[in-house]
């Protein structure tokens, strides 16, 4: 195919100030450069929408490199090779990495090479292509290594998740139930904690929007108390959630997505509750566990062919509609993984 001359790239225009109001972002043409030696043209295929797209947007330093004022919005896309000039990547291979949010994008195939978190992907014949940004994505790798690694997940322990119809909940509630947990979810709304039930078959769903007493709503759904509390909202759901906790329960700290882009944070009150009830809080990025990626992508694939994993994901098409769709993400309306396709090959 010829090569195009032009990129559609989303570029920040300024910065969110006490939440999103979308119109941070404006989409412009910006000329593509030539192909130099060692160079591949990437055509993005899926892109990504996460909470790490609001730090972003913030003036904020968060973990990585600031985005200014005028620079393309960046994120997780799954992308093809349309044009290579470096041996180890060819025409036709697909990439996961963080590029910019934009249709094409031109980079060294030694800088793919070297960044960790860019890597060759072989999706599977049997899979569909969304599965790898949703189910087998960051989202599920990130579930994966917090009920695993921090919060040392095993049968029967009582498991509660904030956030539990999202991108990352829906991915812990599944992986707590195949480890033989006791999974409960809060959501937010009727259809949400629905679908926790109906689908994902979990032992209990909270909708966090329809109680006045959220404390005492998880005390009589979960009597014996928090074992693992997998938290992706902070905020006061998590002061909420404190005083149910057992004596020894973990904190899976995965992320605090009712605070990003708020200029004032809520202040933790039941914060003491960590050390009366000698519980453990842990945080984590999934950056710090990117060599060990391949081994869990292969055994989750694994579970997704046998039917243990769903792919839970809402879809929205076309590069233009994706600051529309991180409206939708800030407000947590998504149901599951939100991803945009891209080139309409889905």
């Amino acid at each position: 195919m010829p090569t195009p001359q032009q990129a559609q790239v989303w570029v920040i225009d300024h910065y969110l100030e006490d939440g999103l109001d979308g119109s941070e972002l404006r989409l412009e043409r910006r000329p593509l450069p030539e192909l130099s030696e060692g160079d591949v043209l990437i055509k993005t295929r899926l892109l990504s929408l996460d909470a790490s797209n609001l730090l972003w947007l913030s003036p904020k330093k968060d973990y990585l490199e600031q985005l200014q004022i005028g620079d393309p919005m960046r994120g997780q896309i799954i992308g093809r090779i349309e044009a290579s000039r470096h041996p180890d990547w060819a025409e036709g291979d697909h990439v996961f990495s963080l590029q910019t949010w934009a249709d094409y994008v031109v980079c060294s195939g030694d800088a793919l090479n070297n960044d960790a978190i860019s890597f060759k992907l072989s999706p599977h014949p049997e899979i569909p292509l969304d599965a790898y940004v949703g189910t087998l994505g960051v989202t599920g790798w990130s579930a994966y290594v917090g009920l695993h690694h921090i919060g040392k997940i095993g049968s029967g322990k009582r498991v509660l998740i904030s956030g539990a119809a999202g991108a990352t909940g829906i991915m812990a509630a599944q992986i707590a139930k195949a480890a033989g947990a006791k999974v409960y979810g809060l959501a937010g709304g009727e259809k949400k904690c629905q679908l926790l039930m109906d689908k994902l078959k979990l032992d209990g769903a909270i909708d966090y929007k329809a109680t006045t007493d959220l404390k005492g709503e998880i005390e009589r759904v979960i009597p014996d108390g928090v074992e693992i509390f997998f938290d992706n909202v902070g905020g006061e759901i998590l002061d909420a959630v404190l005083p149910t906790m057992s004596i020894g329960g973990c904190i899976v700290a995965s992320g605090s997505v009712s605070q990003y882009g708020k200029g004032e944070q809520y202040g933790i009150k039941n914060l003491p509750l960590v050390t009366t009830r000698r519980l453990r809080m842990e945080g984590f990025l999934i950056l710090d566990y990117l060599d060990q990626v391949p081994t869990i992508l292969q055994e989750m694939e694994t579970w997704f062919l046998e039917g243990k994993l769903i792919n839970q994901n809402q879809l929205i098409h076309g590069l233009e509609k994706a600051q529309s769709a991180l409206s939708i993400l800030a407000t947590g309306g998504n149901t599951g993984k939100l991803a945009v396709y891209i080139d309409g090959d889905s």
